[in-house]
């Protein structure tokens, strides 16, 4: 499927041309000359395909998906500028970023809408099979589900659109709760017609929607007040079971690569933006926002100021092998990046190449090196690696259900919880001895396992659903102001020290040291603490949607159906 992505979003393209008319700034359908374009199967099955595409969800997955996904969630440290607003939690409506995420999501959505709307009757008028058609249709309803359902936990009451010629003064918002019908109809077409083995790689599949609508109803039933919470419960927990026990899936084995390019649309993927080293926008950027320098990438890097949050290094159990592939720490060594191998140091000798963050550790998950170090599929330095971004994966599934048996409780002892739990400790060379399975153990877990993949964010959500309080001590526990400095009095030698790494020295401030000295790194003290509200966990609908709708500030209203 990757082979036509570019040429398939250049055409796709001539079907949303921008129009600042409209909210979703396309070309209204009854202009759209789909007679034309849906002639054949082939056709149809190429514009799906683009839905897949990295250069569909790029302003989405490029910068606001980390920001929003990893950074809120307190696992992901970054200060500068617009991009740090959100890990101080102080982003306003004007936030560039904020702005890029909402309208790319709803870029998704209009994508969707082109398909839904408008290939049905052309593909019919043109002798498309109706398997075909329904096929697309199940496509174009996961994914716009899948874009509604990152829209509605980031901005709660958002608008359902469903028409793209729309104008701007109609835009209203949905409740929440209506919104999650809409996806929740949207799930279960999918799940009716999509097929159980993808007829291409990376394609959706009934495992797929089957997958989301566990985790919507357990979304759904976090909502503590709902009349409906243990139904949804419930729910949850049988289409997570009958993924787990009917798919035939299963997780992948080798930690080494899962986030690399071989790795792609593999046994555990569920659903995964398709990236290729087509140009800026195609693939996945990662390999160059968030690694730490040239001498990983042989190429661009703005990743230096940025690393895993000392409470996320503190969550890692000192032999989970996801530590290693999740961030760098001085002395790690990776045979495969910098072009064969690269070994990390908190200091270079003159410190003109390396210096330490403030974190004592950078970013190694969905970084991959240069283009000797993955056949050749990182790129040309532009943002276009093709490692896959998953939103679903597997392993997901497995948690979703262990959540779901604990329900609203604080403990499971299932048997078929326990065994997913221990599967995915034992991946990780963990193990599980007890027969019970707490609420904390859960989430500790899947902060772990997803641990800047950019959906730990939506775990707090739902904690926040189920209890506030508990939600907001479990993010100002983090002390996300927490941040090292390096001690001037040790030379670089002593900075690279096998124990100079967050937890593996004393940290001692030199003005506490009766020596003097301190530690090799210690702790600032001169940074004010952060502190997380209820009200910043709903991100503002952006200033410029405001401007260009502002029916969008009325009180939200629920969907008529």
């Amino acid at each position: 499927m990757k082979n036509i992505f570019k040429s398939i979003c250049l055409s796709a393209l001539l079907l949303t041309t921008a129009s600042c008319e409209n909210f979703l700034t396309i070309v209204p359908e009854d202009q759209q000359v789909v007679e034309t374009f849906y002639t054949s199967e082939a056709a149809v099955n190429a514009n799906t395909a683009s839905l897949y595409a990295a250069f569909v969800w790029q302003e989405f997955g490029m910068n606001f998906m980390w920001m929003a996904g990893d950074e809120l969630a307190g696992d992901l440290f970054y200060t500068y500028d617009q991009e740090g607003q959100f890990y101080y939690m102080s982003f306003q409506n004007g936030n560039t970023f904020l702005t890029q995420g909402w309208n790319g999501l709803y870029r998704v959505v209009s994508y969707c809408n082109n398909i839904i709307n408008g290939m049905p009757d052309a593909a019919r008028s043109n002798g498309v099979s109706e398997t075909v058609i329904q096929r697309a249709l199940g496509e174009a309803r996961c994914i716009r589900g899948i874009a509604y359902y990152l829209l509605t936990e980031y901005w709660q009451d958002v608008p359902v659109i469903t028409n793209n010629n729309i104008s701007g003064d109609q835009v209203i918002r949905h409740t929440q709760k209506s919104v999650y019908e809409f996806i929740r109809q949207d799930f279960e077409f999918a799940k009716e017609t999509l097929p159980k083995t993808a007829f291409q790689k990376g394609r959706a599949t009934h495992w797929t929607a089957v997958g989301f609508l566990a985790k919507l109803h357990l979304t759904m039933a976090a909502h503590a007040t709902d009349a409906n919470s243990a139904d949804n419960y419930a729910k949850a927990k049988s289409y997570a079971s009958y993924v787990i026990n009917e798919s035939g899936l299963s997780l992948y084995g080798d930690l080494s690569t899962m986030f690399y390019p071989e790795a792609n649309n593999n046994s555990e993927s569920l659903f995964a933006i398709q990236c290729t080293t087509d140009g800026y926008g195609y693939g996945n950027s990662r390999n160059i926002s968030l690694s730490r320098n040239a001498l990983i990438t042989l190429g661009s890097s703005w990743g230096s100021g940025k690393g895993p949050t000392l409470s996320l290094q503190d969550a890692f159990d000192r032999n989970d092998l996801r530590r290693y592939y999740t961030y760098m720490r001085n002395g790690d060594y990776y045979p495969n990046l910098g072009g064969g191998g690269y070994t990390y140091a908190n200091f270079s000798e003159d410190e003109s190449l390396e210096t330490s963050n403030e974190m004592l550790a950078h970013v190694r998950k969905y970084v991959i090196g240069s283009n000797d170090d993955c056949g050749g599929l990182a790129g040309a330095s532009n943002q276009d690696a093709s490692n896959n971004l998953y939103l679903l994966r597997l392993a997901d599934v497995y948690l979703c259900y262990v959540e779901a048996c604990i329900a609203s409780g604080t403990t499971t002892s299932d048997a078929l919880a326990l065994r997913v739990f221990r599967d995915i400790r034992g991946r990780a060379g963990l193990s599980w001895t007890t027969d019970v399975i707490s609420y904390d153990d859960m989430i500790k877990e899947r902060r772990l396992e997803f641990a800047l993949e950019s959906i730990n964010f939506f775990d707090i959500k739902r904690m926040s659903y189920r209890n506030m309080n508990q939600a907001l001590a479990y993010l100002n526990g983090m002390e996300r102001h927490r941040t090292y400095i390096s001690n001037g009095s040790y030379n670089w030698q002593e900075r690279n020290a096998s124990n100079a790494y967050h937890g593996g020295f004393t940290s001692v401030d030199p003005s506490d040291d009766s020596t003097g000295k301190g530690s090799i790194f210690y702790l600032d003290k001169s940074v004010a603490t952060i502190n997380i509200t209820a009200d910043n966990l709903v991100l503002p609908v952006p200033a410029e949607t405001i401007t260009k709708t502002p029916s969008i500030l009325q009180a939200p209203v629920e969907y008529q159906f």
